[in-house]
């Protein structure tokens, strides 16, 4: 008789556990899917709203990194009747503000590609300076110029190209 009950309760009972640990599969699977469903919609918004924020970041680097190369900032900054020394800080106050006008770009860029631009600022600076004290402070700014474009040719790896190519490699990888 007892055998017979648990039977009976058993016949029962084992259909409703199959049962109920089968639709705790199906629900806890719909739950994961619509919880990726939402988490890619979210990214994706998301995306869609950044990649053309980071792409505007990365021209203006580019154009950063152009603006400041010497034949660039000598074009701009060069005036008649300045003198070396007064050129020089004309030139390295130019390179500062350009780069202190877009730093704020940094975010949308990866570290090794701002430590890049950082290090062809700092590169071109120096490269400023340098040349600068190889020349008389009281002679013409024009002496300078010729001084820096000459060098500027000969060095290799130039620090801009570097650094535009780091960038040029970033975008690639966006795509």
């Amino acid at each position: 008789m007892i055998l017979a009950l648990t039977f009976e309760v058993l016949k029962f009972f084992l259909p409703a556990v199959m049962l109920y640990f089968i639709a705790r599969l199906i629900v806890s699977a719909y739950l994961k899917n619509e919880e990726k469903k939402r988490f890619e919609s979210k990214n994706s918004g998301s995306i869609q709203t950044t990649l053309p924020l980071r792409l505007q970041a990365y021209e203006r680097l580019i154009l950063l990194l152009e603006r400041i190369t010497p034949a660039q900032a000598i074009n701009r900054v060069l005036q008649p009747g300045m003198t070396t020394y007064q050129f020089q800080l004309l030139l390295v106050q130019t390179i500062r503000e350009e780069f202190e006008h877009n730093v704020a770009q940094q975010i949308y860029i990866s570290s090794s590609g701002w430590a890049m631009i950082k290090s062809a600022r700092e590169e071109i600076i120096r490269f400023i300076n340098t040349s600068a004290a190889e020349t008389d402070a009281g002679a013409s700014a024009g002496e300078l110029a010729k001084i820096l474009l000459e060098r500027w040719a000969q060095i290799d790896p130039n620090p801009v190209q570097v650094a535009i190519d780091q960038l040029k490699a970033e975008v690639r990888q966006i795509y």
